[in-house]
């Protein structure tokens, strides 16, 4: 059995050879800049979002999207529909953001959400829609 004095001993030689041989690794460099810079900063995607304006029951009285009001009926919806397709026409990778107040239902935002997204498809066929249902975290303000 070995004593524990050595198997420390033998330790701390270990980590003080790692450390000198990684440290010869970070060579110092100036690194280039990409101009123009082709990184977005975080929370700055392209996005647009559909707002469902309760009535206050568990339903949706209209939808609001890019300052316009649509009813919740099926006209509506499709019409709602066609102007994000022709919004997403314009930016393919363009996330769509839904958001409703916690008492609407899923029943009736369910409509929304496959018109949304066979629009984008028809808009941008071959591009994956990307579809969010924004929720605010808890303890979070909206």
């Amino acid at each position: 059995m070995t004593p524990l004095i050595d198997m420390a001993m033998l330790l701390i030689v270990f980590f003080v050879l790692v450390s000198q041989i990684g440290a010869t690794d970070l060579v110092p460099m100036k690194l280039p800049k990409p101009v123009p810079s082709a990184a977005e900063a975080p929370g700055r995607e392209a996005r647009c979002v559909v707002n469902a304006i309760s009535n206050g029951h568990g339903a949706v009285a209209t939808w609001r999207f890019a300052g316009a009001d649509y009813p919740s009926d099926t006209p509506g919806v499709q019409a709602l529909a066609a102007a994000v397709g022709a919004a997403l026409k314009g930016q393919p990778t363009m996330e769509v953001h839904l958001r409703a107040d916690a008492d609407v239902h899923y029943a009736a935002i369910a409509p929304v959400i496959e018109a949304v997204g066979r629009a984008a498809i028809v808009a941008n066929p071959g591009v994956t829609a990307r579809l969010r249902v924004a929720v605010q975290p808890e303890g979070g303000r909206g």
